[in-house]
């Protein structure tokens, strides 16, 4: 049977382990090891460790988990990425679990300092004008990372650009759909392409739609824009949208929508995504540390089907007080 790339890239995260823990413990007995989305994980004695390498800041939710679950005293992590060690040593502060995190340079673990919150960077006022062509189409206009962007019902639609002739607003879901939606419609005025869109996705993003690409993406989007329209659900008179502490990948990256009310910020995530909480505590965090919150409570809004378990306990191990609503 051919081996696919994938399986030959977790059965190297699991040999990377066995042989970093074996080198460091002098244990040379085939230790049991496990795979995590992301990584691999084994216990030896009180230990769980766990060699991560797909996303390691979202990674380190479900390798917490499974050191709760095991009931182990601490938790080490080696992260090859030596870019992305420092932003888990950051998110590792904010547990009670004693947690250590290396990065791995070939078999040799070096200890890595946490990495600082990264400052806001500057928006354009160039940028920042089209927020009101945003409003006035129905779409929400959302300033994070430095960048504008348009969201309806959750969704990310639009966002603001520069080429070489200044700031504009591409219009469509993603790289590649702002692209084609680009070509499809030369001449169209940047008004008239988002209430375009504006009207396309709202056809299909409503409860009881039948499934679409406009509804079956960012479903915690939606989540956080229904319980948008609905504050007192959450106790809070409004609710507004703000960014995560580490900026997704893409327009549908995985992730909490966040949003903040009442002194309080609010992280929606459906299904189990346990990297849910730790991106909604590294956020808290960053508020904090800029001064933008001075409570350190998190409330995480949850469908009620996906109140699981595991996310009280999550919220148990949590440094900040953490709060599970549901919601729908």
């Amino acid at each position: 049977m051919n081996t696919t790339a994938p399986d030959r890239r977790q059965q190297l995260l699991r040999l990377s382990l066995r042989a970093v823990v074996s080198d460091l413990t002098g244990d040379h007995t085939d230790l049991a090891v496990s795979d995590v989305p992301g990584g691999a994980w084994l216990v030896r004695d009180d230990t769980l460790w766990a060699r991560l390498d797909d996303r390691p800041h979202r990674s380190l939710g479900a390798v917490i988990a499974l050191a709760l679950r095991e009931g182990t005293e601490r938790l080490e992590i080696l992260v090859g990425d030596r870019d992305a060690a420092p932003v888990v040593a950051r998110r590792a502060r904010q547990w009670h679990l004693p947690i250590s995190v290396h990065h791995l340079d070939e078999r040799t673990p070096v200890a890595v300092e946490p990495a600082a919150h990264r400052s806001t960077p500057t928006v354009p006022e160039e940028h920042l004008a089209f927020t009101e062509m945003i409003a006035a189409a129905g779409a929400d206009p959302v300033v994070a990372h430095g960048v504008v962007t348009a969201h309806f019902r959750g969704l990310e639609i639009a966002r603001v650009v520069d080429d070489g002739d200044g700031a504009r607003l591409e219009v469509g879901v993603g790289a590649n759909d702002r692209e084609a939606f680009r070509e499809l419609h030369i001449g169209e005025t940047p008004e008239a392409s988002l209430a375009r869109v504006v009207a396309a996705v709202a056809e299909h993003r409503l409860d009881g739609a039948r499934p679409h690409p406009f509804n079956t993406m960012s479903p915690e989007g939606y989540l956080a824009s229904a319980l948008r329209a609905d504050p007192a659900a959450a106790g809070v008179g409004t609710l507004v949208l703000t960014g995560s502490a580490v900026a997704p990948i893409g327009a549908v990256d995985a992730g909490p929508a966040m949003l903040m009310g009442g002194g309080r910020l609010f992280a929606c995530t459906t299904g189990v995504d346990l990297g849910a909480m730790p991106d909604a505590l590294d956020t808290l965090d960053a508020m904090i540390a800029t001064g933008e919150m001075s409570d350190p409570a998190l409330t995480v809004v949850v469908p009620s089907r996906n109140r699981l378990p595991v996310l009280d306990r999550l919220a148990e191990a949590a440094v900040a007080s953490v709060e599970i609503l549901e919601f729908r």
